[in-house]
């Protein structure tokens, strides 16, 4: 057991390992890059544009965390700008979502609505999503109000941040590695990329595994369901530990599928998980060590915050329009899930190519 334990705690100081270097590998890579990536910048985003790229290219690698990191790392080498990364993390809070509706659609189930209570676990998640994102485009297109607020936050705290001296560390422990990279800076960012992509889907299982594993997380979820307020907190916590609120929030749909847990309980979970899933962008920007690269990872924050203010007090409004959409608008049956799934994946596309 003890031999176990070490491996486990070795699994994850390497894992952490890898997270920290890819962050540091995409900042060097892309600063290289910078001619070459602002000249096909150069067009521009257009704001629904920039939404759909990041929700598409969320829902294909199923890491908001690494899609965000990556936005903010090109945003702090000033590849793109703040309000274009503000749209992008916008879409890629959304694409995240994809997540917990793949786990609901290939989760056995013996009865239809057994699958169906399953299923609304990533459709609340979803809708929720979608819902922040048409908000967070009013709010950014009109008023700049996460650019302008995330930046005032981050040049108020980022000095303060920066006498962590993380960065400097970061270099010592990752340059010896880096140094030895022999390949061009492009095939460098997508080798990070592909780093970044793997560590962030392992790391949640691991620490998960670390802290006695997946049943015993979900007796601890289940346990602080009854008050609302708790059941965020624990959402934000336990995400913020593990890293991903696709990992938190899918262990939501056996709970539900299996009846331990209904619909109206899980929704305040689900927000605090998506404030949770902001740890991971925070190291990422601290790492890269630049203002604007904070203020991204903020902008991130930011919508989680304003999730809650809207919907934790009324989760009554988020529960009544996914059992609407559920039974009554797509009358949801498995097949009609996977229609759903890849109409999620093809209209961000579809824009992506037409626009």
């Amino acid at each position: 057991m003890k031999k176990d334990g070490v491996k486990k705690g070795l699994k994850l100081i390497g894992l952490l390992y890898l997270f920290v270097f890819s962050i540091e590998l995409i900042k060097r890579s892309s600063l290289a890059l910078a001619p070459d990536i602002q000249s096909f910048l150069s067009q521009g985003l257009a704001p629904i544009k920039a939404i759909c790229v990041g929700w598409f290219t969320t829902s294909i690698v199923q890491s908001s965390g690494a899609v965000v990191s990556i936005t903010s790392a090109f945003t702090g080498n000033n590849l793109i700008t703040l309000p274009t990364a503000v749209y992008i993390i916008a879409g890629a809070s959304l694409g995240t979502t994809i997540t917990a509706l793949i786990i609901s659609i290939i989760t056995t189930t013996k009865r239809r609505r057994d699958f169906r209570h399953g299923f609304e676990i990533g459709l609340s998640y979803a809708i929720y999503s979608a819902i922040l994102v048409v908000l967070a485009f009013i709010l950014e297109y009109y008023f700049k109000a996460f650019s302008r607020i995330s930046l005032f936050i981050s040049n108020s705290v980022g000095d303060k941040i920066s006498l962590l001296k993380i960065p400097n560390f970061i270099e010592t422990i990752t340059y010896p590695i880096i140094s030895l990279l022999k390949i061009n800076n492009f095939l460098t960012l997508i080798l990070a990329f592909a780093i970044l992509i793997l560590t962030l889907r392992y790391l949640g299982k691991v620490i998960i595994a670390v802290l006695g594993g997946e049943q015993k997380a979900r007796k601890f979820i289940n346990k602080y369901f009854n008050s609302k307020y708790k059941a965020y907190l624990i959402g934000a916590v336990l995400t913020g530990i593990v890293f991903s609120s696709s990992i938190t929030i899918g262990l939501l749909v056996p709970l539900a599928i299996a009846r331990l847990i209904n619909l109206k309980k899980a929704i305040p979970f689900i927000l605090g998980a998506d404030l949770g899933t902001f740890t991971d962008v925070f190291l990422a920007s601290v790492i890269i060590d630049k203002s604007l690269a904070l203020a991204t990872a903020i902008a991130y924050a930011m919508f989680a915050v304003l999730g809650a203010i809207i919907f934790l007090p009324n989760t009554n409004i988020l529960f009544k329009i996914t059992k609407h959409t559920s039974k009554r608008l797509i009358h949801i049956s498995r097949k009609k899930a996977l229609y759903f799934l890849i109409a999620f994946i093809l209209i961000p596309l579809a824009i992506i190519l037409i626009f």
